[in-house]
């Protein structure tokens, strides 16, 4: 990561003395993101600073908060300097107390071609970063660089992705279980099946795969099956099955690789009892592409039979199915599904997207998941270019509906709309019979709990909550803002402020709460530092905009939240003016 202070010779010149004062202000802001993201500072030369970690998503993640931080007025007000920030991934020799290579280099080059108060980062770091770092970016194109042979790709930080169902839960370090806790009976987590094709083209084959396996033995409600988000958090990782149980505290592991080669399909999946590490039960199956749909059946009949020993429900549940008439259709939604992962993370995935499920459509007319998906996507798209129509959004989620009316997906994006639209009834219809078609989908289980939030039941919110944090032990900061909007509606202030104080990474939303929160607890310490915490995330929080977003059946919660919010901003200027 390169940085340097934008304009500093002609700061220098005007107040040579009240520069470096601040220069020693930012010095020590750069210090704190840097080491809070385990990173070091490698070099400080003049107003240059050239700092190096060892997770990409780290880096990222310290160079946008950092840039947050000086936004904020009180840094404004203290260090008055505005910082240009570039990234880059690549080798690097350490010689002495410096960073030598061509990495370097080119970070400095990316570094100089940002805007002030800005992030640039290049391709190899937007890879690596695009589906966990939970931000989004513009594709500003390609840049040539002196004595660079190849030009550089380049995206712009923008800023918080925000919610989206298809996140991926981050977890590089194994998490220890507590003492004494047994795995849950009849539990399993899927590991993502590896890409054997040697095509690096149809990982999103794999992962599709792999999704379609999660929500098929999710609808057995005596199965406990962990979510897609935590098992594709999994992906490429290598762990023992016995190791992987005691992480997520289940008694069965599902692994195997999957290959397509034409219109031929080759699998392998072995079930291991994570206890043991005993494979009680493998197979391998070779069919054509039109037969997936029949292989997917009978694995999940076979495992359910490993576990229960009741084989005839999976044919009950299969039964409730109803399949694409083209399996190029299937292929195209999936397709679709990789590219709206991280259609928050850029406008061109989430128009990318768009496309592959409009061309599903036109492959099979007859396929509701794909139009539910499409008006997902559709939303998206709309939310980047600012402009949502939700007749048109009604109209397709409508059709989905109609032409599959057992798919939890399509129940699931028309109870959203329909939260959109304040419609509460409709939402709680539509969720409820999302999570009846499949009750282990930790997304839906999370947004049931909003709606409660919503109505103004904390208490069954946090229910849903809790079961939610069950399915997904790697739940993102998204899940856990439920918590602690749902304390807030009970007026129980101290456990909403304490628990944004757990989160790894504080986000907007929580934030904003906690800030409200503080206002009732006659602890002015801490509404200031709530408050300046908000204001450093958003230096333009307005409270009226955010409450317009939270759509509380009841408008005097609404009004009560956002003079919470009123309060603690002025009391967060009523300290910077003294």
């Amino acid at each position: 990561m390169a940085a340097d202070v934008h304009g500093f010779s002609a700061r220098m010149a005007e107040d040579e003395d009240a520069t470096i004062a601040r220069l020693a202000g930012l010095r020590e802001l750069i210090d704190k993101h840097v080491t809070a993201h385990s990173g070091r500072v490698f070099s400080q030369a003049g107003d240059g600073f050239l700092s190096e970690f060892s997770s990409p998503v780290a880096a990222v993640r310290a160079a946008h908060e950092l840039q947050s931080e000086l936004a904020s007025q009180d840094a404004i007000d203290n260090i008055g300097l505005k910082l240009r920030i570039g990234l880059h991934l690549a080798d690097v020799v350490v010689s002495g107390d410096d960073l030598l290579g061509d990495g370097v280099n080119i970070a400095s080059r990316i570094e100089t071609m940002t805007e002030p108060g800005s992030v640039l980062i290049s391709a190899p770091v937007f890879d690596m970063v695009k589906r966990n770092a939970q931000l989004s970016f513009r594709n500003i194109g390609e840049r040539r660089f002196k004595n660079i042979a190849e030009p550089v790709a380049l995206y712009q930080l923008i800023g918080e992705i925000g919610v989206h169902s298809y996140m991926t839960a981050a977890h590089d370090e194994p998490t220890a279980a507590l003492p004494g806790t047994a795995a849950k009976p009849h539990s399993i987590v899927v590991v993502p099946f590896t890409n054997m094709s040697g095509d690096p083209e149809q990982e999103y084959f794999a992962d599709g795969f792999t999704e379609d396996i999660i929500t098929e033995l999710s609808r057995f409600t005596d199965l406990f099956t962990i979510s897609r988000n935590a098992s594709l958090g999994l992906k490429g990782l290598s762990r023992d099955a016995r190791e992987i149980g005691r992480q997520f505290n289940v008694q069965y592991v599902l692994e195997g690789g999957i290959r397509k080669l034409g219109n031929r399909v080759r699998i392998s999946a072995h079930l291991t009892e994570t206890t043991t590490g005993e494979q009680v039960w493998a197979e391998k199956s070779d069919c054509n592409f039109e037969e997936l749909f029949d292989v997917q059946d009978d694995l999940v009949g076979k495992i359910v039979g490993s576990v229960f020993g009741r084989i005839e429900r999976a044919a009950e549940a299969s039964a409730k199915r109803k399949r694409p008439a083209d399996m190029a259709a299937y292929d195209c939604m999936v397709r679709g599904l990789e590219y709206h992962r991280v259609a928050g993370v850029t406008v061109e995935n989430a128009r990318e997207a768009l496309k592959w499920f409009e061309l599903a459509i036109e492959k099979d007319p007859t396929f509701g998941r794909a139009y539910a998906w499409y008006c997902c996507a559709l939303a998206t798209v709309m939310s980047w270019e600012g402009d949502m129509e939700l007749a048109e959004l009604d109209d397709i989620s409508r059709r989905s509906l109609e032409l599959d009316e057992s798919d939890a997906e399509c129940h699931r994006i028309a109870g959203s709309l329909a939260v959109y639209r304040r419609d509460f009834e409709r939402a709680e219809y539509h969720f409820k019979r999302a999570l009846q078609l499949n009750p282990n989908h930790a997304y839906i289980v999370g947004r049931m709990g909003e709606i409660y939030n919503f109505l103004g039941d904390g208490q069954k919110a946090l229910e849903y909550q809790e079961r939610a944090k069950q399915l997904d032990p790697f739940l993102p900061e998204y899940y856990r803002e439920l918590e602690v909007v749902a304390h807030y509606v009970l007026g129980d202030y101290a456990s909403c402020y304490r628990i944004v104080d757990e989160f790894p990474r504080l986000v907007r939303r929580a934030a904003a709460y906690r800030a409200a929160a503080a206002v009732h607890l006659a602890d002015p310490g801490r509404l200031r530092s709530a408050a300046h915490a908000l204001l450093n995330l958003d230096p333009t929080f307005d409270p009226t905009s955010f409450v317009a977003s939270e759509t509380f059946k009841d408008h005097e919660r609404s009004r009560m939240l956002r003079d919470d919010l009123k309060i603690a901003l002025r009391e967060a200027q009523l300290k910077e003016a003294v």
